[in-house]
């Protein structure tokens, strides 16, 4: 079964978002991410416009599967979204 393409929003000093990126990796989920925190400021600023519907707090990781935005590291809806398993 192929998996929905998956793209990630992090911060580079966020706890969750190194877990959430070692989960996938873990689990050989190929994944895009952006730091976001690296963006310039227009493109920040303009990444916070897009997100506000879904994200009005601008929590991270945001994470994106297919058409699906799952905010904060929520580990059991991501695999279930994902079809993986606990080992």
């Amino acid at each position: 079964m192929k998996r929905p393409k998956v793209k990630l929003l992090v911060l580079t000093t966020c706890i969750q978002c190194k877990a959430l990126k070692d989960l996938l990796s873990a689990h050989g989920v190929d994944f895009e991410s952006t730091d976001v925190d690296l963006l310039f400021k227009d493109e920040r600023d303009e990444l916070f416009e897009e997100m506000a519907p879904y994200n009005e707090k601008k929590a991270f990781p945001v994470t994106f599967i297919g058409e699906k935005a799952i905010v904060g590291f929520q580990k059991s809806l991501i695999m279930e979204e994902l079809g993986l398993t606990y080992d």
